[in-house]
């Protein structure tokens, strides 16, 4: 990475992992961080990092404020936010008032060195992916919809936990992430298929074994 890549970004640490292209919902309500928002409320963006065990991630993920939902009397906000591109973080900058103001980092992006899988993994993963939805119910399943990696998009579909999804996040192959969902997914379907068997052994005779 050249220094034109390093930037001075505000971050919110959080519980989740935030994938690029992925939207999500927050709550903000504490002020370092309405701060945060409201200044970029007309653009820009800020880093999320995982927060783990209070020890902050050295990879995260630029948001950008797509909506505001609301506002309310308090001065909290609900707000979509989708993730942009990722970034590892080089140094932090803690505020002079950690109360009421937020902390910042300064850090660079950075993109995969392999960015291209085997179609046929990726054709793997997608059946995979739409026999996990069949059994939780959901009708006629498709790839989920968006631009951007596949690996990203199917993470950003299913809850697949924090840590997961940070793993994915630092990955810089394709292939290795795709790798890595198609090894869980696989080990979640025995679990799905006999919750499935169960519901329906529930609706057709009143009982759960």
């Amino acid at each position: 990475m050249s220094s034109a890549d390093e930037v001075v970004l505000g971050l919110f640490p959080l519980g989740l992992v935030l994938l690029p292209r992925e939207v999500v919902p927050l709550h903000i309500f504490e002020e370092r961080y309405k701060l945060l928002v409201q200044e970029r409320l007309g653009g820009g963006e800020f880093g999320i990092v995982l927060a783990d065990d209070g020890v902050l991630r050295e990879c995260g993920c630029g948001a950008r404020v797509v909506e505001l939902l609301e506002e309310l009397d308090d001065g909290s906000m609900n707000i979509l936010v989708q993730g942009e591109r990722r970034f590892r973080l080089l140094e932090l900058r803690p505020p002079a008032d950690p109360e009421a103001d937020y902390l910042s980092g300064l850090i660079d992006y950075y993109d995969d060195e392999e960015p291209e899988a085997p179609t046929e993994l990726s054709a793997g993963l997608l059946e995979v992916f739409r026999t996990m939805l069949l059994l939780m119910d959901v009708v006629a399943p498709k790839e989920p919809a968006g631009d951007g990696p596949l690996s990203f998009r199917v993470a950003a579909a299913f809850d697949f936990g924090a840590a997961l999804k940070q793993e994915l996040l630092e990955s810089l192959s394709e292939a290795q992430r795709l790798e890595t969902l198609l090894r869980v997914m696989e080990a979640l379907l025995p679990q799905l298929k006999l919750r499935k068997e169960r519901e329906e052994a529930i609706r057709g005779n009143g009982k759960g074994y």
